[in-house]
Protein backbone atom coordinates (compact mmCIF):
# COMPACT_ATOMS: atom_id res chain seq x y z
CA UNK A 1 0.00 0.00 0.00
CA UNK A 2 1.30 3.21 -0.80
CA UNK A 3 2.03 5.58 1.94
CA UNK A 4 -0.35 8.53 0.51
CA UNK A 5 -3.26 6.33 0.85
CA UNK A 6 -3.95 5.24 4.21
CA UNK A 7 -6.50 8.59 4.62
CA UNK A 8 -8.45 8.47 2.04
CA UNK A 9 -8.67 4.63 1.92
CA UNK A 10 -10.45 5.07 5.63
CA UNK A 11 -12.74 7.36 4.24
CA UNK A 12 -13.94 5.55 1.17
CA UNK A 13 -14.04 2.35 3.81
CA UNK A 14 -17.87 2.15 3.61
CA UNK A 15 -18.34 2.40 0.37
CA UNK A 16 -15.29 0.13 -0.34
CA UNK A 17 -16.80 -2.77 2.33
CA UNK A 18 -20.62 -2.12 0.28
CA UNK A 19 -19.43 -3.20 -2.75
CA UNK A 20 -16.77 -5.76 -1.56
CA UNK A 21 -19.53 -7.51 0.47
CA UNK A 22 -21.56 -7.97 -2.96
CA UNK A 23 -18.28 -8.75 -4.59
CA UNK A 24 -17.41 -5.86 -6.53
CA UNK A 25 -14.26 -4.44 -6.92
CA UNK A 26 -14.11 -0.88 -6.46
CA UNK A 27 -11.06 2.12 -7.36
CA UNK A 28 -10.41 5.26 -7.03
CA UNK A 29 -9.69 6.61 -9.98
CA UNK A 30 -8.26 9.43 -12.48
CA UNK A 31 -7.48 13.15 -10.97
CA UNK A 32 -7.86 12.25 -7.22
CA UNK A 33 -5.33 10.12 -7.83
CA UNK A 34 -2.74 11.71 -10.01
CA UNK A 35 -3.34 15.01 -7.27
CA UNK A 36 -2.43 12.59 -4.15
CA UNK A 37 0.73 11.98 -5.80
CA UNK A 38 0.77 16.06 -6.35
CA UNK A 39 0.39 16.51 -2.92
CA UNK A 40 -3.00 17.80 -2.98
CA UNK A 41 -5.31 18.03 0.21
CA UNK A 42 -7.94 15.82 0.72
CA UNK A 43 -10.36 18.13 0.92
CA UNK A 44 -9.79 19.44 -2.15
CA UNK A 45 -10.49 16.26 -4.39
CA UNK A 46 -12.78 15.24 -6.09
CA UNK A 47 -13.50 11.28 -5.32
CA UNK A 48 -14.82 9.79 -8.59
CA UNK A 49 -14.79 6.27 -8.74
CA UNK A 50 -15.01 3.27 -11.41
CA UNK A 51 -16.33 -0.40 -10.88
CA UNK A 52 -16.96 -3.21 -12.97
CA UNK A 53 -20.86 -3.36 -11.30
CA UNK A 54 -23.40 -1.94 -13.86
CA UNK A 55 -25.43 1.31 -12.72
CA UNK A 56 -28.48 -0.87 -10.90
CA UNK A 57 -25.92 -2.45 -9.19
CA UNK A 58 -24.27 0.66 -8.09
CA UNK A 59 -27.72 2.41 -6.96
CA UNK A 60 -28.66 -0.64 -5.14
CA UNK A 61 -25.32 -0.45 -3.13
CA UNK A 62 -24.85 2.95 -2.26
CA UNK A 63 -28.36 3.80 -1.42
CA UNK A 64 -28.67 2.56 2.07
CA UNK A 65 -25.10 4.71 2.77
CA UNK A 66 -25.89 7.91 1.06
CA UNK A 67 -28.13 10.75 2.30
CA UNK A 68 -28.78 11.91 -1.52
CA UNK A 69 -28.35 10.12 -5.22
CA UNK A 70 -28.20 11.37 -8.64
CA UNK A 71 -28.64 9.33 -11.49
CA UNK A 72 -29.12 12.12 -14.42
CA UNK A 73 -25.44 9.97 -15.80
CA UNK A 74 -26.91 6.28 -15.20
CA UNK A 75 -27.53 5.90 -19.35
CA UNK A 76 -23.46 7.10 -19.27
CA UNK A 77 -22.73 4.59 -16.39
CA UNK A 78 -22.65 7.11 -13.62
CA UNK A 79 -24.05 7.25 -10.09
CA UNK A 80 -23.37 10.33 -7.99
CA UNK A 81 -24.20 9.65 -4.23
CA UNK A 82 -22.95 11.70 -1.26
CA UNK A 83 -22.11 9.74 1.69
CA UNK A 84 -21.12 11.27 5.16
CA UNK A 85 -21.03 14.44 3.10
CA UNK A 86 -18.66 14.07 0.73
CA UNK A 87 -20.13 13.81 -3.10
CA UNK A 88 -18.51 10.64 -4.84
CA UNK A 89 -19.38 9.51 -8.26
CA UNK A 90 -19.25 5.56 -9.19
CA UNK A 91 -19.07 4.61 -12.89
CA UNK A 92 -19.25 1.84 -14.58
CA UNK A 93 -15.80 0.64 -16.31
CA UNK A 94 -16.37 1.50 -20.12
CA UNK A 95 -15.29 2.36 -23.34
CA UNK A 96 -16.23 5.72 -24.89
CA UNK A 97 -15.46 6.51 -28.63
CA UNK A 98 -17.40 8.64 -31.15
CA UNK A 99 -18.78 7.90 -34.30
CA UNK A 100 -17.98 10.12 -37.14
CA UNK A 101 -20.03 13.40 -37.42
CA UNK A 102 -21.64 12.51 -33.89
CA UNK A 103 -20.92 14.58 -30.75
CA UNK A 104 -21.79 12.21 -28.50
CA UNK A 105 -19.72 9.50 -27.02
CA UNK A 106 -21.33 5.86 -27.31
CA UNK A 107 -20.90 3.68 -24.39
CA UNK A 108 -19.73 0.21 -24.13
CA UNK A 109 -19.40 -1.02 -20.20
CA UNK A 110 -16.81 -3.43 -19.56
CA UNK A 111 -15.35 -5.65 -16.99
CA UNK A 112 -11.67 -4.59 -16.80
CA UNK A 113 -9.89 -1.73 -15.18
CA UNK A 114 -6.97 -1.86 -17.76
CA UNK A 115 -9.00 -1.40 -20.53
CA UNK A 116 -10.77 1.42 -18.69
CA UNK A 117 -7.64 3.72 -18.32
CA UNK A 118 -7.00 2.58 -21.66
CA UNK A 119 -9.78 5.13 -22.86
CA UNK A 120 -9.26 7.68 -20.51
CA UNK A 121 -7.20 10.74 -22.40
CA UNK A 122 -3.79 11.26 -20.78
CA UNK A 123 -1.68 8.95 -18.45
CA UNK A 124 -1.66 11.08 -15.42
CA UNK A 125 -5.60 10.56 -15.75
CA UNK A 126 -4.90 7.16 -16.27
CA UNK A 127 -4.59 5.38 -12.97
CA UNK A 128 -6.26 4.16 -10.39
CA UNK A 129 -6.06 3.00 -7.07
CA UNK A 130 -7.52 -0.88 -5.80
CA UNK A 131 -9.85 -0.18 -2.60
CA UNK A 132 -9.73 -3.88 -1.99
CA UNK A 133 -5.44 -3.19 -1.33
CA UNK A 134 -4.86 -0.04 -1.25
CA UNK A 135 -2.41 -0.96 -4.39
CA UNK A 136 -1.45 1.45 -7.50
CA UNK A 137 -3.11 0.11 -11.06
CA UNK A 138 -0.70 2.58 -13.47
CA UNK A 139 -0.35 0.11 -16.66
CA UNK A 140 0.64 3.13 -19.02
CA UNK A 141 2.87 4.57 -16.35
CA UNK A 142 0.73 7.48 -15.66
CA UNK A 143 3.08 8.19 -12.51
CA UNK A 144 6.56 8.02 -14.10
CA UNK A 145 5.23 11.06 -16.94
CA UNK A 146 3.69 12.46 -14.19
CA UNK A 147 7.32 13.08 -12.53
CA UNK A 148 8.79 14.03 -16.08
CA UNK A 149 6.10 16.11 -16.42
CA UNK A 150 5.40 14.78 -19.71
CA UNK A 151 2.17 14.80 -21.42
CA UNK A 152 1.50 11.81 -23.26
CA UNK A 153 -2.06 9.31 -24.12
CA UNK A 154 -2.09 6.03 -22.45
CA UNK A 155 -3.07 4.68 -26.12
CA UNK A 156 -1.66 5.78 -29.69
CA UNK A 157 -2.82 9.35 -29.69
CA UNK A 158 -4.52 9.02 -33.04
CA UNK A 159 -7.02 6.30 -31.72
CA UNK A 160 -7.64 8.73 -28.25
CA UNK A 161 -8.25 12.22 -29.88
CA UNK A 162 -10.24 10.63 -32.74
CA UNK A 163 -12.33 8.72 -29.91
CA UNK A 164 -12.98 12.21 -28.05
CA UNK A 165 -11.23 15.66 -30.16
CA UNK A 166 -12.03 17.22 -27.24
CA UNK A 167 -9.01 16.00 -25.53
CA UNK A 168 -6.85 18.17 -27.98
CA UNK A 169 -8.55 21.06 -25.79
CA UNK A 170 -8.38 19.07 -22.48
CA UNK A 171 -4.01 18.82 -23.63
CA UNK A 172 -4.32 22.49 -23.27
CA UNK A 173 -5.44 23.30 -19.67
CA UNK A 174 -3.52 20.21 -17.99
CA UNK A 175 -0.03 21.62 -20.17
CA UNK A 176 -1.00 25.07 -18.35
CA UNK A 177 -1.94 23.36 -14.95
CA UNK A 178 0.62 21.13 -14.28
CA UNK A 179 3.70 22.77 -16.47
CA UNK A 180 3.64 19.61 -19.04
CA UNK A 181 5.43 18.83 -21.91
CA UNK A 182 4.02 17.76 -24.85
CA UNK A 183 4.91 14.07 -25.94
CA UNK A 184 5.98 14.77 -30.21
CA UNK A 185 3.39 12.05 -31.43
CA UNK A 186 0.36 13.80 -29.16
CA UNK A 187 1.21 16.81 -30.42
CA UNK A 188 1.49 15.61 -34.13
CA UNK A 189 -1.78 13.51 -33.73
CA UNK A 190 -3.66 17.30 -32.71
CA UNK A 191 -2.43 18.66 -35.79
CA UNK A 192 -3.29 15.71 -37.83
CA UNK A 193 -7.01 15.61 -36.19
CA UNK A 194 -7.91 19.20 -35.36
CA UNK A 195 -10.23 19.26 -38.02
CA UNK A 196 -12.36 16.64 -36.08
CA UNK A 197 -13.06 19.12 -33.33
CA UNK A 198 -15.64 20.46 -35.54
CA UNK A 199 -17.66 17.63 -33.96
CA UNK A 200 -17.64 19.02 -30.33
CA UNK A 201 -20.18 20.96 -29.04
CA UNK A 202 -20.10 24.73 -28.12
CA UNK A 203 -20.63 24.02 -24.62
CA UNK A 204 -17.63 21.58 -24.35
CA UNK A 205 -15.47 23.76 -25.09
CA UNK A 206 -16.74 27.12 -23.48
CA UNK A 207 -16.38 24.74 -20.19
CA UNK A 208 -12.75 23.82 -21.51
CA UNK A 209 -11.78 27.34 -22.25
CA UNK A 210 -12.66 28.36 -18.38
CA UNK A 211 -10.78 25.53 -16.90
CA UNK A 212 -7.54 26.51 -18.65
CA UNK A 213 -8.17 30.12 -17.95
CA UNK A 214 -8.61 29.06 -14.01
CA UNK A 215 -4.95 27.67 -14.56
CA UNK A 216 -2.38 29.63 -12.82
CA UNK A 217 -0.65 30.31 -15.73
CA UNK A 218 -3.08 29.89 -18.90
CA UNK A 219 0.22 30.70 -21.35
CA UNK A 220 1.50 27.34 -22.26
CA UNK A 221 -1.68 25.83 -22.87
CA UNK A 222 -2.75 29.45 -25.40
CA UNK A 223 0.62 28.28 -27.54
CA UNK A 224 -0.34 25.18 -27.44
CA UNK A 225 -4.00 25.80 -28.83
CA UNK A 226 -2.07 27.73 -31.54
CA UNK A 227 0.74 25.45 -32.34
CA UNK A 228 -1.62 22.81 -32.35
CA UNK A 229 -4.48 24.49 -35.12
CA UNK A 230 -7.34 24.28 -32.06
CA UNK A 231 -7.76 27.81 -31.79
CA UNK A 232 -10.17 28.70 -34.73
CA UNK A 233 -12.51 26.76 -33.20
CA UNK A 234 -11.77 27.95 -29.78
CA UNK A 235 -12.58 31.58 -30.47
CA UNK A 236 -12.34 32.14 -34.29
CA UNK A 237 -13.18 35.94 -33.44
CA UNK A 238 -10.06 36.37 -32.06
CA UNK A 239 -7.27 36.32 -34.91
CA UNK A 240 -4.81 33.24 -34.07
CA UNK A 241 -1.89 36.03 -34.15
CA UNK A 242 -2.85 37.54 -30.89
CA UNK A 243 -3.73 34.54 -28.87
CA UNK A 244 -0.20 33.89 -27.36
CA UNK A 245 0.37 37.17 -26.60
CA UNK A 246 -2.99 37.27 -24.73
CA UNK A 247 -1.72 34.01 -23.02
CA UNK A 248 1.29 35.73 -21.29
CA UNK A 249 -1.12 39.17 -20.69
CA UNK A 250 -3.61 36.18 -18.55
CA UNK A 251 -0.10 35.19 -16.58
CA UNK A 252 -0.07 38.56 -15.24
CA UNK A 253 -3.82 38.57 -14.17
CA UNK A 254 -5.08 37.74 -10.93
CA UNK A 255 -6.36 34.49 -11.05
CA UNK A 256 -10.15 34.99 -11.14
CA UNK A 257 -12.91 34.20 -13.84
CA UNK A 258 -14.48 36.94 -15.15
CA UNK A 259 -11.30 39.16 -15.39
CA UNK A 260 -9.88 36.82 -17.74
CA UNK A 261 -12.56 35.84 -19.83
CA UNK A 262 -12.91 39.67 -20.06
CA UNK A 263 -9.33 40.16 -21.26
CA UNK A 264 -10.01 37.04 -23.85
CA UNK A 265 -13.15 38.62 -25.40
CA UNK A 266 -11.35 42.22 -25.16
CA UNK A 267 -9.70 41.05 -28.49
CA UNK A 268 -13.44 40.80 -30.01
CA UNK A 269 -14.82 43.88 -31.84
CA UNK A 270 -17.29 45.13 -29.93
CA UNK A 271 -20.13 44.67 -32.68
CA UNK A 272 -19.41 40.74 -32.67
CA UNK A 273 -19.20 40.22 -28.55
CA UNK A 274 -22.39 39.42 -28.01
CA UNK A 275 -22.63 36.93 -31.14
CA UNK A 276 -19.45 35.46 -29.81
CA UNK A 277 -20.88 34.78 -26.56
CA UNK A 278 -23.71 33.26 -27.50
CA UNK A 279 -21.92 30.91 -29.76
CA UNK A 280 -20.31 29.41 -27.17
CA UNK A 281 -23.66 29.15 -24.80
CA UNK A 282 -22.51 31.88 -22.30
CA UNK A 283 -25.64 32.20 -19.84
CA UNK A 284 -27.74 35.67 -20.39
CA UNK A 285 -26.28 36.69 -16.90
CA UNK A 286 -22.38 35.75 -17.70
CA UNK A 287 -22.53 37.34 -20.83
CA UNK A 288 -24.55 40.73 -19.86
CA UNK A 289 -21.61 40.85 -17.38
CA UNK A 290 -18.66 40.33 -19.65
CA UNK A 291 -20.45 43.03 -22.52
CA UNK A 292 -20.79 45.60 -19.55
CA UNK A 293 -17.29 45.27 -18.34
CA UNK A 294 -16.00 45.61 -21.74
CA UNK A 295 -18.54 48.05 -22.47
CA UNK A 296 -17.08 50.25 -19.77
CA UNK A 297 -13.68 49.94 -20.54
CA UNK A 298 -14.58 50.89 -24.30
CA UNK A 299 -16.23 53.83 -22.94
CA UNK A 300 -12.67 54.85 -21.04
CA UNK A 301 -10.10 53.94 -23.54
CA UNK A 302 -12.36 56.00 -26.64
CA UNK A 303 -11.27 59.36 -25.44
CA UNK A 304 -8.60 61.45 -24.34
CA UNK A 305 -9.71 64.24 -21.65
CA UNK A 306 -10.59 63.28 -18.22
CA UNK A 307 -13.76 61.89 -17.18
CA UNK A 308 -16.15 64.25 -15.50
CA UNK A 309 -18.45 63.43 -12.14
CA UNK A 310 -21.39 62.83 -14.98
CA UNK A 311 -19.86 60.54 -17.36
CA UNK A 312 -18.33 58.22 -14.07
CA UNK A 313 -21.78 57.85 -12.81
CA UNK A 314 -22.93 56.65 -16.22
CA UNK A 315 -20.57 54.13 -16.21
CA UNK A 316 -21.03 53.28 -12.67
CA UNK A 317 -24.60 52.42 -13.34
CA UNK A 318 -23.80 50.32 -16.92
CA UNK A 319 -21.90 47.96 -14.80
CA UNK A 320 -23.49 47.49 -10.87
CA UNK A 321 -21.57 49.44 -7.95
CA UNK A 322 -20.40 45.69 -6.67
CA UNK A 323 -18.17 45.42 -9.78
CA UNK A 324 -16.50 48.39 -9.98
CA UNK A 325 -13.18 46.22 -8.40
CA UNK A 326 -13.55 43.96 -11.86
CA UNK A 327 -13.30 47.45 -13.98
CA UNK A 328 -10.40 48.37 -12.03
CA UNK A 329 -8.84 45.13 -12.50
CA UNK A 330 -9.82 45.30 -16.37
CA UNK A 331 -8.43 48.30 -16.80
CA UNK A 332 -4.72 47.52 -15.38
CA UNK A 333 -5.08 44.28 -17.16
CA UNK A 334 -5.65 46.07 -20.80
CA UNK A 335 -3.23 48.65 -20.04
CA UNK A 336 -5.92 51.48 -20.66
CA UNK A 337 -5.77 54.92 -18.85
CA UNK A 338 -8.30 55.79 -16.97
CA UNK A 339 -8.53 58.91 -17.45
CA UNK A 340 -8.95 59.85 -14.24
CA UNK A 341 -11.74 57.43 -13.59
CA UNK A 342 -10.30 56.19 -10.07
CA UNK A 343 -9.89 59.88 -9.02
CA UNK A 344 -13.21 60.67 -9.78
CA UNK A 345 -14.74 57.28 -8.63
CA UNK A 346 -13.49 58.10 -5.23
CA UNK A 347 -14.60 61.52 -4.49
CA UNK A 348 -18.19 60.35 -5.60
CA UNK A 349 -17.55 57.19 -3.62
CA UNK A 350 -17.33 59.28 -0.70
CA UNK A 351 -20.23 60.69 -0.28
CA UNK A 352 -21.97 57.56 -0.60
CA UNK A 353 -24.25 58.53 -4.01
CA UNK A 354 -23.06 55.27 -6.35
CA UNK A 355 -24.78 52.98 -4.02
CA UNK A 356 -28.19 54.20 -5.59
CA UNK A 357 -27.99 55.73 -9.18
CA UNK A 358 -31.89 55.20 -9.96
CA UNK A 359 -34.99 57.91 -8.88
CA UNK A 360 -36.31 58.10 -5.50
CA UNK A 361 -39.90 58.52 -6.87
CA UNK A 362 -41.68 54.79 -8.53
CA UNK A 363 -43.47 54.95 -11.37
CA UNK A 364 -46.66 54.53 -9.59
CA UNK A 365 -45.64 57.07 -7.43
CA UNK A 366 -44.88 59.73 -10.40
CA UNK A 367 -48.29 59.00 -11.89
CA UNK A 368 -50.31 60.06 -8.74
CA UNK A 369 -48.51 63.12 -8.23
CA UNK A 370 -48.93 64.36 -11.76
CA UNK A 371 -51.96 62.85 -12.39
CA UNK A 372 -50.54 60.70 -15.47
CA UNK A 373 -52.38 57.39 -16.64
CA UNK A 374 -49.80 54.65 -17.63
CA UNK A 375 -48.02 55.28 -20.61
CA UNK A 376 -44.37 56.86 -22.70
CA UNK A 377 -44.92 60.11 -20.50
CA UNK A 378 -44.29 58.16 -17.02
CA UNK A 379 -41.61 56.74 -18.79
CA UNK A 380 -40.00 60.42 -19.70
CA UNK A 381 -40.10 61.05 -16.18
CA UNK A 382 -38.38 58.30 -14.94
CA UNK A 383 -35.68 58.80 -17.82
CA UNK A 384 -35.57 63.09 -16.76
CA UNK A 385 -35.06 61.95 -13.17
CA UNK A 386 -31.96 59.66 -14.19
CA UNK A 387 -30.87 62.04 -16.45
CA UNK A 388 -30.55 64.98 -13.99
CA UNK A 389 -29.39 61.97 -11.53
CA UNK A 390 -26.65 61.35 -13.79
CA UNK A 391 -25.67 65.27 -14.28
CA UNK A 392 -25.82 66.85 -11.42
CA UNK A 393 -26.03 64.05 -8.85
CA UNK A 394 -28.73 62.82 -6.07
CA UNK A 395 -32.03 64.31 -4.91
CA UNK A 396 -34.11 63.07 -2.40
CA UNK A 397 -37.65 62.55 -2.66
CA UNK A 398 -38.76 65.85 -1.80
CA UNK A 399 -35.85 67.58 -4.19
CA UNK A 400 -37.47 65.05 -7.28
CA UNK A 401 -40.91 65.72 -6.45
CA UNK A 402 -39.69 69.42 -6.80
CA UNK A 403 -38.00 68.68 -9.99
CA UNK A 404 -41.30 67.25 -11.70
CA UNK A 405 -43.95 69.36 -10.25
CA UNK A 406 -41.16 72.36 -12.04
CA UNK A 407 -40.40 70.75 -15.34
CA UNK A 408 -43.77 68.13 -15.75
CA UNK A 409 -46.78 69.90 -14.80
CA UNK A 410 -49.84 67.71 -13.16
CA UNK A 411 -52.90 67.53 -14.93
CA UNK A 412 -55.91 69.74 -13.32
Amino acid sequence: MNDLYPSVLREVAPLRDAFASAGHQLYLVGGIVRDLHLGAPLVSLDFDMTTEARPAVIKALVDPLATAVWTQGEKFGTIGAQVDGRPYEITTHRAESYSDGSRKPEVVFGDDIEVDLSRRDFTLNAMAIRLADGELIDPFDGLGALERRELMTPIEPEVSFADDPLRILRAARFIARYDLSVNDSVMAAGRALIDRMSIVSAERIRDELDKLLAAPAPSSGFEFLVEVGAWPFVVAAVDVSSVAGIGRQLDAVANDLVLRRCVVFSYVAPEQRRKTLSGLRYSKEESRQILSLLGAVDVIRAGSEPLDAPAVRRLVASVGYDQLGLVHSLIAALGVSDRGFGTVLETLDASGELERLTPVLTGDEIMELLGLDPGPAVGACLKALQERRFSDGPLDRAGEVAFLTTNYHPTS
